[in-house]
């Protein structure tokens, strides 16, 4: 899924990066780029041809200010895309140096994985900042996912940070834990089940006031048998430790996806890792269930130099 487009190559060094410090100095470089001040000159070159024939077909009598007001647009559209450019610079090496320090691997970009109900999903997907190797040997992945529902003014994104991962063979046809949500329990009401999916009830009353576990019809047992009381226990510690974020958990055949409502930020880096310590008791317990024989390493928290 992850390929080289947008990779950003960079050494360890044993020091912890600065998203500051990098943004700064992306911005610093593109103010002493000929090429950046050469993109702001073009722009005003443009604004100005574009306000002298607006002034020439509505207002003649105004034309120099027109042609002014052009120049100033282009020029100040040119340096919000230079600054635009420099930001999204500044954020692809942070995080490379960021995942280097912790040896783990970045790609800027990547195609979004589709192999869960709700990963395929929605009428449009996006994908960024694709964070792999912090489980070494599971192929887990950590990514940015974009669902876009409607289009052109009724467009509407919602974003996601997205643990997946495969299990080495296929350890339920579906499972899918979702967010209680009063639109889908109203919906089941008026139109009734899904042919596909059934609500199933367990017999933790907690856990059913926090999510919505379904399954395939006529497969209820499979759900149930998975979800024994030490696994309700890890989904409700999840929950306890984020009780701000929408969180979904979702199984196809072999294919597992955790999803909470959100977005990864340089300014935060701390929450991606704090993410992860939070899912690995989950993902260590399929891992376990589907007779893994490498089943991801203890967290280990190692002091950084002082």
């Amino acid at each position: 899924m992850l390929g080289e487009a947008g990779a950003v190559h960079y050494a360890p060094t044993m020091s912890e990066p600065d998203y500051n410090e990098v943004e700064s100095e992306e911005r610093r470089r593109l103010l002493r780029s000929f090429g950046y001040w050469d993109l702001v000159a073009l722009g005003a070159v443009v604004g100005a041809g574009l306000g002298f024939l607006y002034g020439l077909a509505h207002a003649p009598r105004e034309r120099a200010w027109d042609v002014f007001a052009g120049m100033a647009v282009g020029a100040i559209c040119a340096l919000v895309v230079g600054w635009a450019r420099a930001q999204s610079r500044a954020r692809q090496r942070f995080f490379t140096r960021w995942a280097a320090e912790r040896q783990w691997l970045y790609e800027a970009r990547g195609e979004p994985f589709e192999d869960t109900l709700f990963l395929q999903s929605g009428d449009k997907r996006k994908a960024s900042d694709f964070f792999s190797g912090f489980w070494p040997g599971s192929g887990a992945v950590l990514y940015q996912h974009k669902r876009i529902v409607g289009r052109g003014d009724d467009e509407q994104e919602t974003d996601y940070v997205v643990l997946h991962f495969s299990l080495r063979r296929p350890l339920i046809d579906l499972l899918q834990i979702s967010p209680r949500s009063h639109a889908a329990e109203l919906g089941e009401k008026l139109f009734g089940h899904s042919e596909i999916h059934e609500r199933i009830e367990l017999e933790s009353t907690e856990l059913d006031q926090h999510f919505r576990v379904s399954g395939l019809r006529g497969r209820e047992d499979e759900v149930r048998r998975l979800l024994t009381p030490s696994a309700i226990v890890k989904l409700l510690d999840f929950q306890r430790a984020c009780s701000n974020e929408s969180a979904r958990f979702e199984i196809l055949g072999s294919n597992v996806a955790f999803l909470v409502k959100g977005t990864l930020s340089p300014k935060q880096p701390q929450l991606i890792e704090g993410r992860l310590e939070l899912w690995r008791p989950i993902a260590s317990w399929l891992m376990e269930e589907a007779d893994e024989q490498a089943r991801l390493p203890e967290a280990v928290r190692e002091e950084g130099p002082s």
